[in-house]
């Protein structure tokens, strides 16, 4: 199942791009590159042309006012540069510890600085029928491409992130713990991003999350989520105290605008 969560996320976010000129003329499709094209006003019955190379032979296409034909030009392969002094990204992804939990992340851009770019976020998670609140800095750097010419003709960068700070940990549920506090939130790893013809960011996160915990209880829990042993609020039954750290993969999904 995680498998298929995760083939799903790769999946919406390499949506497939056009990366050719396409000439249609009576239904038929011609896939390369649209070299120059003229029309005429066809009222008159004057032609127009379309000189196309199809990466095989460059042929000139005659075009009359009965042809039925269509232009759909490739969009240009380049990366939009936000203009602006700071940034907004909207995170939704899962945290594969003990099963599959889902996350939701809000950050905030303190400049937009293309070496650092420095913020703060907030956010919910849930591990083991605790709810967590993080409240973290975050920074990100792209590490390719490296060279500035491939940067100019890529819609595409990979960046290094981490988000460090303070979770606090509460139970959210019908008494699962006695208590429960949170602590030290750390978040390592890289990223995938594209930018979008609505000169927006998407990306695709792949880390490694560390969140420290303590927590009182007098009941756990088997693989199924199902409760063991009895209720937390009679404190004459055995009493389970806990103190570590969560750790495992996380996958996230953003939108940076």
């Amino acid at each position: 199942m995680r498998i298929y969560y995760l083939f799903l996320i790769i999946l919406s976010f390499s949506a497939f791009s056009q990366k050719k000129d396409i000439l249609i003329i009576d239904g038929k499709k011609h896939k390369g590159e649209i070299l120059e094209y003229f029309n005429k006003d066809f009222s008159y019955g004057n032609l127009g042309y379309i000189l196309f190379d199809n990466g095989i032979s460059q042929d000139t296409i005659i075009i009359s006012s009965e042809d039925n034909y269509k232009i759909k030009f490739r969009r240009f392969n380049s990366f939009f540069e936000f203009k602006k002094n700071s940034w907004n990204e909207l995170e939704l992804g899962f945290d594969f510890h003990s099963g599959l939990s889902r996350k939701l992340l809000f950050s905030k851009g303190i400049v937009n600085d293309k070496l650092l770019n420095p913020g703060f976020g907030i956010g919910i998670f849930k591990i083991d029928k605790i709810n967590f609140s993080p409240f973290y800095f975050s920074l990100n750097k792209d590490i390719f491409p490296i060279s500035i010419e491939k940067k100019k003709n890529s819609k595409f960068r990979t960046f290094l992130y981490q988000n460090i700070g303070y979770s606090i940990g509460s139970d959210f549920g019908d008494q699962d713990y006695i208590s429960t506090k949170g602590g030290f939130y750390f978040n390592l790893g890289v990223g995938f991003k594209k930018s979008t013809y609505r000169n927006q960011h998407m990306s695709l996160k792949i880390g490694y999350l560390v969140q420290r915990y303590k927590s009182i209880s007098n009941m756990f829990w088997d693989n199924m989520g199902f409760p063991i042993l009895n209720n937390p609020s009679s404190s004459n039954n055995n009493i389970i105290r806990r103190k570590g750290s969560f750790r495992g993969l996380t996958i996230t999904f953003s939108l940076i605008f």
